[in-house]
């Protein structure tokens, strides 16, 4: 009879001190610091991009503008979950290291402190506002032999009649068009007269 009593205490005695122990040794742990980006917004307007093709001859041109990417950093402080061998051994011997996980995780959130510290650009560019026809840009148009350049300007709806642009011209060009404000890019284009 002794010997039942002193196991039920010992048994009593050990799930006591072992349980919780997650819980407590997460709670008096450290918070730990960590730089992390933060949320993601839409700054100044910064460039268009230009879009569009070229259709019987006919250049149409629209832009869509593009702001910068902002992002922010921050300082996340949280304390990390510590004692997971006691929740396991719980788990196995008493059935209550679940509850003490769950406690070690509601410490561990409840501990997350976020201090906002800077926000920069990132580099990016999003879109953040409609399409429209790119009215009055000027384009620099070349054949691919460096035989002319010509420079003309869209109208009011985004477009420019090839046929009117090189209306003195009566052979098969191979064309390279391309913004004046950006001459980085070009298209190529096989401009037959009459068409």
């Amino acid at each position: 009879m002794n010997a039942r009593i002193a196991r039920i205490c010992l048994i009593v005695l050990m799930a006591v001190s072992v349980s919780g122990c997650s819980t407590v040794l997460t709670r008096m742990g450290p918070l730990v610091y960590k730089l992390e980006d933060g949320e993601k917004s839409v700054g100044e307007f910064a460039k268009y991009k230009f879009s569009g093709g070229i259709r019987a001859n006919v250049i149409y041109l629209e832009k869509a503008p593009l702001c910068a990417e902002i992002s922010e950093k921050i300082q996340v402080a949280q304390k990390q979950r510590r004692g997971r061998v006691f929740s396991m051994v719980e788990m196995v011997i008493f059935g209550l290291g679940m509850i003490d996980a769950a406690k070690a995780y509601a410490v561990v959130e409840e501990s997350r402190i976020v201090t906002p510290l800077a926000k920069y650009e990132t580099g990016k560019f999003v879109a953040c506002g409609e399409k429209e026809p790119a009215a009055n840009e000027m384009l620099v148009i070349e054949d691919k032999q460096r035989t002319f350049h010509k420079q003309a300007q869209t109208d009011a709806n985004g477009n420019l009649d090839l046929s009117q642009v090189l209306a003195d011209e009566n052979r098969v060009l191979n064309l390279s068009i391309r913004l004046a404000s950006d001459q980085t890019k070009a298209v190529s284009f096989i401009y037959e007269p009459g068409k």
